[in-house]
């Protein structure tokens, strides 16, 4: 049984969106990977700021370690997405 506990969380929030972004690397072109790769970027360090100065405490550490993750995931999703062989389209 998979509980939801701890760092479990966290860990699938890296995964998920690692695995999203290098999926998304070979059904795309590489402008529109790197471009959401940036804005969700962007985002992802606003919500790290956000909790630390705006929500503090324990709720905000909490928030963090998500965005945190959420962060890392994009960073190796997006490194990854260049060596990914895209899928061809017709014969």
């Amino acid at each position: 049984m998979l509980y939801l506990e701890g760092w479990m969380p966290i860990i699938l929030l890296f995964l998920s969106t690692a695995c999203l972004i290098v999926v998304m690397a070979r059904y795309t072109g590489n402008y529109i990977v790197f471009s959401l790769s940036a804005m969700l970027g962007c985002i992802s360090l606003g919500i790290i700021l956000y909790s630390i100065f705006l929500v503090g405490g324990w709720e905000g550490m909490a928030i963090g370690f998500y965005a945190i993750a959420a962060f890392l995931g994009l960073s190796i999703g997006t490194a990854i997405s260049p060596f990914i062989k895209k899928k061809r389209t017709g014969s």
